[in-house]
């Protein structure tokens, strides 16, 4: 009887992850739909709030809401980080569902992907690039 219930919580523990991430993608969709981000308001960069200082994400919000409505163009415009993003986020899901249903555990291979050197250096470099740019728009 006891071994039952070991099995049943350790079953819990393994998904327990996905609902996690299922959980914050719905919320973070319902915010970002809930609001409109596509007119110049009050930034939601607290960057931007506290220093007056935009930074890499700056934009990310509204190129979210502009891609969850199919906007591929001003989504690439507000942030062009954007797609890698929602790529990373997208993959993260699929995976942590195929981990529910088959009992793997790809969602921690994921979550702690090691890069080499150069792809550290090329995402660094890449980050400041946006950075600028981002500066000189907001």
């Amino acid at each position: 009887m006891n071994s039952r219930f070991t099995r049943i919580r350790r079953r819990i523990q393994q998904v327990q992850p996905v609902w996690w991430v299922w959980g914050g993608a719905a919320a973070a969709v319902a915010f970002v739909l809930s609001i409109d981000l596509q007119h110049p308001g009050e930034s939601l960069c607290y960057s931007k709030q506290l220093l007056d200082l935009a930074c890499p994400a700056c934009g990310m919000g509204r190129a979210f809401n502009a891609l969850l409505h199919v906007h591929l163009t001003r989504a690439l415009a507000f942030n062009p980080l954007v797609l890698p993003a929602a790529f990373y986020v997208a993959s993260l899901m699929v995976v942590s569902m195929f981990d529910a249903l088959k009992g793997t555990r790809y969602t921690h291979k994921l979550l702690h992907i090691q890069f080499s050197r150069v792809a550290a250096l090329l995402a660094i470099l890449v980050l400041v690039l946006v950075w600028i740019r981002n500066l000189s728009l907001y």
